[in-house]
């Protein structure tokens, strides 16, 4: 039975099924024990059965309740935070941002760690995350897709999205950097210094990186600049990726990049230093978060720098006052990594 014929038949005084462990197993033919096992997401069951079982939970409205003890021990104001994405360390300050604020709300925060773009673990933390009985969640760079946000609607559980936004959405709610703003801000800078010939490095396809490629090419677009499809190179923000990615703007191609992330950015200076290259004479680099990374480099990166830990206080604010979207502002730091060229009349 689903949750909004359940909720009918329960307002006209009918016989509803009650959303139990016992009547899942009822209406999936199961025993209880294989509908526990189905809801923990454990792998000794068919993926058909399992996925059938948590579907007919799904729409009992059923999860679990651990509130008895965490009324026992004071925990009722409490915050679920989702962490789906550590390949850099931006995460950190949001936290951050996020127990501070928390503390002086009087809120308790639990963390969930949902792998790294992993759909599946994700959508297993979701449902971990709502047995805690939460007042929301936070999901810091959660990449969400419509199960987990059928999940979430019928718990009516509220929730933010935080450094992640999708405008072909406006109803999923966030707080975020404004990526657009970040990608044409960056390139703005470096066609300021004199660069024509300026690559992007190191942005994923999903949300984030495209929104970045658009404010790149707006920038490029407005300067009357070429955008060259081989400047472009696509990555996961790491600095194994930094490095690796080195290779293919190793032939001179650009004189400057915008580098999808500090970590990225850190990669590209420690392989193009391992080639012997002078920097920033032969390449320029601006990257993308702020993070302390920009100040263990050589050259030291300047960067288009995220306030993130504003971001986590932000967000539960947000989050406990039901505020529309939020976009945070971000600052362009200069350091020592970009090499002025001079400007052509």
């Amino acid at each position: 039975m689903r949750k909004d014929d359940y909720n009918k038949r329960k307002r006209l005084g009918m016989k509803v099924t009650k959303p139990t462990i016992k009547n899942i197993a009822r209406a999936a033919g199961v025993s209880t024990a294989t509908v526990s096992r189905a809801l923990a997401y454990k792998n000794n069951l068919k993926p058909a059965t399992s996925k059938r079982i948590r579907q007919i939970a799904q729409e009992m409205g059923y999860h679990k309740n651990v509130a008895a003890s965490q009324l026992a021990s004071n925990m009722t104001n409490t915050i679920a935070v989702i962490i789906n994405y550590t390949q850099t360390d931006f995460w950190i300050g949001i936290l951050n941002g996020i127990l501070h604020r928390a503390r002086e709300l009087n809120h308790q925060v639990i963390t969930f760690y949902a792998g790294d773009n992993d759909s599946r673990r994700l959508t297993q933390t979701v449902n971990e995350a709502l047995e805690h009985q939460a007042n929301g969640i936070l999901m810091i760079s959660g990449k969400m897709e419509q199960e987990q946000v059928e999940i979430l609607s019928t718990a009516h559980m509220p929730y933010r999205l935080i450094s992640i936004y999708n405008p072909e959405h406006p109803e999923h709610r966030y707080v975020s950097s404004n990526n657009v703003e970040i990608g044409e801000q960056a390139t703005n800078y470096l066609i300021k210094r004199g660069h024509r010939r300026i690559g992007l490095v190191g942005i994923d396809h999903y949300l984030t990186g495209q929104q970045r490629l658009f404010g790149y090419q707006r920038a490029m677009t407005a300067a009357g600049l070429p955008i060259n499809p081989h400047w472009i190179h696509y990555g996961d923000y790491s600095y194994q990726d930094g490095k690796k990615l080195f290779s293919a703007i190793q032939d001179g191609s650009v004189t400057a990049v915008v580098a999808g992330s500090d970590m990225i950015g850190a990669g590209l200076l420690k392989a193009a230093t391992q080639a012997d290259w002078r920097l920033p004479e032969q390449l320029s680099i601006i990257s993308i978060d702020g993070s302390d990374t920009c100040e263990l480099t050589t050259p030291e990166l300047t960067t288009v720098s995220q306030d993130f830990y504003q971001m986590g206080l932000t967000s539960v604010d947000n989050l406990l006052q039901d505020q529309p979207s939020t976009f945070i502002p971000t600052t362009l730091i200069e350091r020592d990594s970009v090499q002025p060229l001079p400007m052509k009349k």
